[in-house]
């Protein structure tokens, strides 16, 4: 029994989480090959164990290089504005965006997947309508470059909200390192307090002038930092 199957316990082993977390991914439907023996889960060794290996922390190195003045404009031409984004729930809505992708460079779509669910499984990200989305500090994914993506969604889909409001635009936050996730974290934090911002984020701008519009909210509230 072994040999074929891994239990809760080794799965948690094997990610660096608790069990608690893993139960709550299986309750998500968030890890495959999840079958119940004798009302316990079970994962088949043979299809899931190089899944396993491939999610555990610190299977990508964060760059090194820190940008201190990275701003949020920057992390959105670095990845992405999607409009009209297509999903019936969350998982489909993350498929959708990880597929739209800017560049490929040591960007694992699963292993993404897998540690940005991995936190909104302890607590949805989204609120009045916004998720503010990025990886699970459990399960570090890292970038060559720091990217956010900006995704508005076509119909407004349930993320499991706190406030029970369906989300209709997220913002997801994919780091190069954690000081560069932490900067854009707090960047984004202050201004979701700004009711012009996201007045003005819901308006759904072209590109080019919600990248305008960003800069300008963004000027308004940081100085440049030090010098990296």
């Amino acid at each position: 029994m072994d040999k074929i199957f891994i239990s809760i316990r080794g799965v948690a082993e094997k990610l660096g989480v608790s069990e608690k977390t893993i139960y709550r991914m299986v309750s998500d439907n968030q890890i495959p090959f999840a079958v119940k023996i004798g009302g316990q889960w079970r994962f088949k060794a043979d299809e899931v164990v190089d899944w396993i290996d491939s999610q555990r922390p610190g299977a990508a190195a964060p760059r090194k290089k820190t940008d201190y003045r990275i701003s949020l404009v920057e992390a959105l031409e670095n990845g992405a504005v999607l409009y009209r984004i297509h999903g019936g729930n969350r998982d489909e809505i993350i498929d959708e965006l990880l597929a739209a992708h800017p560049y490929s460079a040591n960007f694992d779509a699963r292993r993404i997947k897998i540690s940005l669910l991995s936190r909104e499984s302890v607590a949805s990200s989204s609120m009045d309508g916004i998720a503010w989305m990025w990886p699970d500090p459990a399960l570090p994914v890292y970038l060559e470059k720091s990217m956010v993506i900006l995704a508005f969604l076509e119909n407004p889909v349930d993320f499991r909200a706190l406030d029970s409001r369906r989300t209709e635009l997220l913002f997801l936050v994919l780091p190069a390192n954690n000081t560069e996730l932490a900067i854009l974290e707090r960047k984004l934090w202050r201004l979701s307090m700004s009711a012009v911002f996201l007045k003005g984020i819901r308006e759904q701008l072209t590109r080019k002038k919600l990248l305008e519009f960003i800069a300008v909210q963004e000027a308004l509230f940081f100085k440049q930092g030090p010098s990296a």
